[in-house]
């Protein structure tokens, strides 16, 4: 009997030293290097936003912060590694919010729940998708496309590089009075560039970062931006609504996220912190650069609220989308 209770006594020891070490650790936290995953390849234009944060991050913390970049699979590999990470805020993940939100709805057997598997930190930022033709072309508003668009029926094409694309495109087709034009699908959006240069498709739906860079180098022209406001980093372009297509609204925000379990304070601590980056003068002027705005919510639970509803958001945009599961 007395062994029985000194066992007892032991393992209550021994779990108080170990929660104890629990709360030190959180209180502590970061007291070691924090592993951001992307889920994009090395040097792509995602993955220099990633790196930007990570380093501000890094400032921010007194800590090194790393990058981890696993592309593939729509960004899903990413989020398994993200899935099935300790969840002890040293493993988080960084990228655009869909990875996540969208995999009900473009997944035949999606490898994760998003609302049920990851605590979301903060969001990061916001974006719009871009409409492009060559610069070279004769058209210099929307008008003038759907024009040219609807007289060449299904002889006309458009380049999509990404679901979000997808959805845009098949937005204008509807909204601008039901076009024929057909679509083709590209792997990036620098894969589009010499059947624009040859002529063989029309126009394209891309991101801002490719967009303005494109536009600046006097290679593409934009003629609307995907949301139902204008950006605040480029006020110059026009909306599709003030362009005369109605009810087109597309914007994608990038998410900062963790594994499910994480520590609360962990997670009010990162919160805290990354809206802090976010909202700074340098990455306003990063992001802004791109083409993006610094997005913030008051908690991690509200940015939880936030994802539950993108969740279904995507339902009705893969169906407008006509996007196969995969």
């Amino acid at each position: 009997m007395n062994r029985f209770f000194a066992g007892a006594l032991a393992l209550m020891f021994s779990a108080c030293l170990s929660a104890g070490g629990a709360r030190a650790d959180e209180d502590n936290y970061p007291s070691r290097q924090i592993t951001l995953i992307a889920g994009f390849p090395a040097g792509s234009g995602a993955d220099v936003y990633a790196r930007f944060f990570a380093r501000k991050l890094e400032e921010a913390l007194k800590q090194t912060v790393i990058v981890e970049n696993k592309p593939g699979g729509l960004g899903s590999l990413s989020v398994v590694a993200l899935k099935n990470a300790k969840p002890d805020g040293y493993t988080m993940l960084i990228g655009s919010a869909d990875q996540f939100t969208a995999a009900p709805h473009v997944f035949q057997n999606p490898p994760y729940d998003p609302l049920k598997d990851f605590d979301y930190v903060a969001p990061v930022f916001s974006q719009a998708f871009m409409m492009l033709v060559n610069a070279k072309s004769p058209y210099m508003h929307i008008s003038d496309l759907t024009k040219a668009m609807k007289e060449k029926g299904d002889k006309a094409s458009y380049a999509t590089p990404n679901f979000p694309a997808t959805i845009l495109a098949e937005m204008y087709k509807a909204n601008a009075g039901g076009l024929d034009t057909l679509q083709v699908r590209y792997k990036t959006s620098a894969d589009t560039l010499n059947d624009f240069s040859s002529g063989a498709i029309d126009y394209m739906v891309g991101d801002p970062v490719f967009g303005l860079a494109r536009s600046r180098d006097g290679t593409l022209r934009i003629l609307a931006v995907s949301t139902a406001k204008r950006i605040s980093s480029v006020p110059d372009i026009p909306t599709f609504e003030e362009e005369g297509v109605p009810n087109v609204d597309v914007r994608i925000w990038w998410v900062l996220a963790a594994p499910k379990g994480t520590p609360k304070p962990i997670l009010e601590k990162m919160h805290k912190v990354m809206t802090e980056v976010t909202t700074s003068d340098d990455a306003r002027k990063f992001v802004g650069t791109n083409g993006g705005e610094p997005m913030t919510l008051d908690s991690p639970q509200a940015t939880l609220d936030y994802a539950t509803m993108d969740v279904k958001r995507w339902e009705e945009w893969a169906k407008i989308g006509k996007i196969e599961k995969q």
